[in-house]
């Protein structure tokens, strides 16, 4: 069985990396006005015109659309609040919304009074047409941790998209935006977290495929799948940045192709992975091969969980066990776009990032993304296409319900 501490301590010691953080409260001020005035902005284009920004609200009652307005020439608009946030009270959250060619963007959360004194921006983009294959997205960071259970090994896969310009890709004629290969000889793949919605990626034989929108800026996946042995061929198209490897021992001896060994990791005591790594491969396939080489030598415990590339990689928490999850990118992120495909998702699907068990996600966190998941929810329900009302109903009760749970310590 993998060992949920030494999995708590790796990806949540870079969780701080995939999530804005919160702002901190201030000194004294002047009270603040329920007031949020804001700015729509078009990529590098500057001020969008004429947007409909449209108000919403959550709290631990009720949530849904509460205003709407146009931008001005400026890309300018403004909304009164019915109340100003109050997350020790009422713990009501306001975030707005625009629509721009088919995307729905997400500008950040307000639940807390300071935040009022800012320009509230949603960063909005053109869209591209991806081509059958996929758009042309590279990958910036991939790690592996592959971890001894009973008749085999359970690999983590992590792999984050750099998706860089700015335009929206939108999936075109082959009806996928991005695509991208798996590893040959492994078992079912499930995701375990990440910025991609699990309704919307799939798993065709031998490739993972995502069909919705793919906004500017890093995006990451979390996957698992099973292993009979450490053979493993990994194929790396257009490249990677950076990569790691990290096996737990013990573990016998391989021989890996394509990664250099580096320096051993101590998650806890008595817990060490070995360790391989490369930077900056270039359209390269990575082998391991089992029975081979020697294996090295554990080295002086390191600070340094998964290596100078691991804050960066912004690794998500995995849940294990659970169903399959959806998480959604946070109102706020740069370029959190969601839209309605021809398939319709599913956005009653369970996130791990907004269920209380997970206990290295902050509270603030789990509030962002309930907030967003209700959020996503609403959209579909308001959709042309046929949904499971009754499903996403009950869904949306069950996330109502979360945000009326105390809060807790934060991790």
């Amino acid at each position: 069985m993998t060992c949920p501490r030494a999995r708590r301590l790796a990806w949540g010691a870079a969780l701080c990396a995939l999530v804005a953080a919160v702002p901190e409260q201030g000194s004294a001020q002047a009270p603040a006005q329920p007031r949020v005035e804001g700015v729509v902005e078009r990529g590098a284009g500057g001020p969008l015109a004429e947007a409909s920004v449209v108000l919403h609200r959550v709290d631990p009652v009720e949530a849904g659309e509460i205003d709407s307005v146009r931008s001005d020439a400026r890309g300018r608009f403004a909304f009164d609040l019915p109340t100003v946030p109050d997350p020790g009270g009422r713990s009501e959250v306001y975030f707005a919304s625009v629509r721009h060619d088919g995307v729905v963007y997400f500008g950040p959360p307000l639940a807390r009074a300071v935040e009022l004194d800012s320009v509230y921006r949603i960063q909005v983009y053109d869209t591209a047409t991806a081509p059958p294959g996929g758009a042309p997205v590279p990958l910036g960071v991939r790690y592996l941790l592959a971890e001894a259970v009973e008749g085999g090994w359970e690999v983590t896969d992590l792999l984050q998209l750099d998706a860089i310009g700015e335009r929206t890709w939108v999936q075109g004629a082959g009806g996928i935006t991005w695509r991208y290969p798996m590893p040959s000889g492994i078992g079912e793949v499930e995701m375990g977290g990440g910025d991609l919605p699990v309704e919307l990626t799939r798993f065709p034989e031998g490739a993972v495929e995502f069909t919705g929108p793919l906004s500017p800026g890093p995006r990451q996946l979390v996957l698992r799948y099973r292993l009979d042995s450490l053979a493993l061929t990994i194929p790396l198209p257009g490249g990677v940045r950076e990569m790691e490897l990290l096996i737990q021992e013990p573990a016998p001896p391989v021989q890996v192709t394509g990664l250099a060994p580096a320096e051993s990791v101590e998650m806890e005591p008595g817990v060490r992975y070995r360790r391989y790594a490369a930077a900056d491969l270039s359209g390269a396939v990575v082998q391991v091969v089992e029975g081979e080489g020697e294996t090295p030598l554990p080295l002086e415990w390191l600070a340094v969980l998964l290596g100078l590339g691991l804050a960066v990689a912004g690794l998500v928490a995995v849940q294990r066990g659970r169903t399959p999850a959806t998480v959604a990118s946070a109102p706020g992120e740069r370029g959190s776009g969601l839209t309605t495909p021809p398939s319709t998702p599913d956005p009653a699907a369970v996130s791990p990032v907004t269920d209380p068990a997970v206990p290295w996600v902050t509270a603030q966190d789990r509030r962002r993304r309930l907030v967003l998941e209700i959020a996503r929810i609403d959209e579909a329900m308001e959709g042309e296409g046929g949904v499971d009302r009754e499903r996403l109903e009950a869904r949306r009760e069950e996330l109502l319900s979360l945000l009326q749970e105390p809060a807790g310590e934060e991790v």
